[in-house]
C-alpha cells in the first residue's frame, strides 16, 4: 500500500515505513473525500475571480452627471440579415467614403443656402454672419469663373483666330484676376462699413454678405450662358447686368444692410462714393487684364 504522504510503498502495517503516516483504507477514504483548501480558503477569504470573468461579470455604477460605463466581453459578430447587408463579396465590412460623405452633406447646406438668399436675398443677407463665409466664397468662386467662361463661349468659332490660346487668355487669365479683383471690391466695401455704419464690423462677415448677394447675379449669368448656348445676341445684355450689377450695386447694399452704431461717423453716401473711387482707381492699376473682359466686342461679337 502506497503513502499518501510521501507515496512509499509500504507493506501490510498501519503506519508509512518512511514517513511514519498512518495509512489505511480509512485515511485513504478519508483523505480522497476531504476538499483541499487553498491559502485563501483557509484564511478566511472568497478566492479572486480570474480577469476572463471580471471582464464579463464586472459594472461600474456612474457617478453623478457622468455616463454609465459597463466593461464586457468583446461583441459578438452578428450573423443576422443586418450584418451581411454590409458586406462585400469577399467578406468584408463595406465603409462609406467620408470625404465622399461631406462633399455631399456641404453640396447640400450650400443648395439651401443658394435658394434662401435667390428668394429673398437681402433679408437673408441682413441676417448673414461670418458663420457663412465658406458659402460666401464659393458664390465668389463660382460667379468669377462662370463671368469668363461666359465671354470665352459668346466668341463663338472666332477665338481660335484671335487668341494663341483661347481657354487660357479668356478663361483661366481673367479668371485670376476677376477672383482678385472682387477681393478687393468687398475690402473697399469693409472699409466703407467700419467708417460709416457699423465699425465693429467683421471682414468674414462682410465677404459672407457679399458672396449672399451674389446669387441673384449668379442665376442672371446662367440665363445668359443658356441665351448664348442657342446663340441669341441678348445673352451679352444679361452677362454685362450681371457683372457690373455683381460689381457696383452689391457693395451698396452690403453697406446699407447694416445698421448704423452710435453717432459720428461718415455719411453712407460719401462711403459708397469713395467704393466708387476705389474700384475705378483699382480697374486703371490692373489694366489690361480686366480691359480684355470688360471690351464689348466679347460680349456682342462684333
Amino acid at each position: 500500500m502506497n503513502c499518501k504522504i510521501c507515496g512509499h510503498e509500504n507493506g501490510d502495517g498501519n503506519f508509512c515505513e518512511r514517513c511514519g503516516a498512518k495509512i489505511g483504507p480509512e485515511v485513504e477514504e478519508s483523505t480522497s473525500n476531504q476538499p483541499i483548501n487553498t491559502p485563501q480558503e483557509d484564511a478566511g477569504l472568497k478566492p479572486s475571480p480570474s480577469f476572463a470573468e471580471q471582464a464579463q461579470t464586472f459594472h461600474q455604477e456612474p457617478a453623478a452627471g457622468h455616463s454609465k460605463y459597463v466593461f464586457s466581453g468583446p461583441p459578438q459578430q452578428s450573423q443576422g440579415p443586418q450584418a451581411s447587408s454590409t458586406e462585400g463579396a469577399s467578406g468584408e465590412a463595406i465603409q462609406p467614403n467620408p470625404y465622399l460623405e461631406s462633399a455631399k452633406q456641404n453640396s447640400k447646406i450650400y443648395f439651401d443656402y443658394f435658394l434662401k438668399g435667390l428668394k429673398s436675398p437681402l433679408a437673408v443677407t441682413q441676417r448673414t454672419g461670418k458663420e457663412q463665409l465658406l458659402n460666401g466664397i464659393i458664390s465668389m468662386a463660382i460667379f468669377v469663373i462662370l463671368i469668363p467662361l461666359m465671354f470665352y463661349l459668346s466668341l463663338g468659332s472666332v477665338r481660335n483666330y484671335m487668341f494663341e490660346s483661347p481657354f487660357v487668355d479668356l478663361v483661366l487669365k481673367p479668371v485670376f484676376w476677376l477672383a482678385l479683383f472682387m477681393f478687393l471690391v468687398a475690402v473697399y466695401t469693409f472699409g466703407a462699413v467700419k467708417l460709416s455704419t457699423n465699425p465693429k464690423a467683421d471682414l468674414k462677415e462682410v465677404i459672407a454678405r457679399f458672396g449672399t448677394l451674389l446669387i441673384p447675379f449668379i442665376v442672371i449669368a446662367l440665363v445668359a450662358f443658356l441665351m448664348l448656348f442657342m446663340e441669341s445676341r441678348i445673352g451679352g445684355v444679361f452677362l454685362i447686368i450681371s457683372l457690373v450689377g455683381g460689381i457696383f450695386t452689391i457693395p451698396v447694399l452690403v453697406t446699407m444692410s447694416y445698421k448704423r452704431e452710435g453717432i459720428g461717423g461718415l455719411d453712407t453716401l460719401y462711403a459708397i462714393l469713395l467704393i466708387y473711387v476705389a474700384i475705378f482707381l483699382t480697374t486703371l492699376i490692373l489694366g489690361d487684364s480686366l480691359g480684355s473682359i470688360l471690351r464689348p466686342t466679347n460680349i456682342f461679337d462684333f
